[in-house]
């Protein structure tokens, strides 16, 4: 998978970098593509998801009660600890996925309508791949981060290194 980490700039701030790949090919974010599918029919629930992310950068940080895990066993116990759903309340119908690491940063994946029928995002063919691709992200990312590609700066706040992945590179 290639693919390029690009700080979020409106939401990032001295609170929590905010983060989203842009996938090798495209010309926007994973982020920006969730927003652009959802903005008409989930307007109000967009504009508090743009809230929520202002304020994790710029007021809070990325407060893990700001989250809720979306995985099976087997995932938990790989990626448990990074991959979470951003979380408004249970009437909220959108799920935006990302890599959290811990209150100091956030990678926005995509996301995609819950239906109240649906209880696990594995129900979901639409939920299911995006979980499944922020999944994939998050190893790829994880490992870069262990072998020294990625590192965090100095004062442990944003992502250095090798920002864009691209085999030929």
């Amino acid at each position: 998978m290639n693919y390029e980490i690009v700080e979020m700039e409106p939401f990032s701030g001295s609170e929590a970098k905010v983060y989203s790949i842009i996938p090798e090919g495209e010309n926007i974010t994973l982020f920006e593509k969730f927003v652009d599918e959802h903005k008409v029919a989930y307007k109000d629930e967009i504009k508090d998801i743009l809230k929520r992310l202002k304020q994790i950068g710029h007021a809070t940080g990325a407060r893990e009660s700001f989250f809720k895990h979306e995985g099976d066993k087997e995932f938990f116990r790989k990626y448990g600890k990074y991959v979470w759903a951003l979380y408004d309340d249970d009437e909220r119908k959108l799920r935006l996925y990302c890599i959290r690491f811990t209150n100091v940063a956030i990678i926005l994946g995509g996301g995609g309508y819950k239906d109240k029928s649906v209880i696990k995002w594995q129900d979901d063919e639409n939920l299911s791949e995006e979980v499944r691709k922020i999944m994939a992200y998050a190893e790829i990312i994880l490992k870069q981060l262990d072998d020294g590609d990625l590192y965090w700066s100095n004062n442990g706040a944003e992502l250095e290194g090798n920002l864009k992945n691209y085999d030929n590179e």
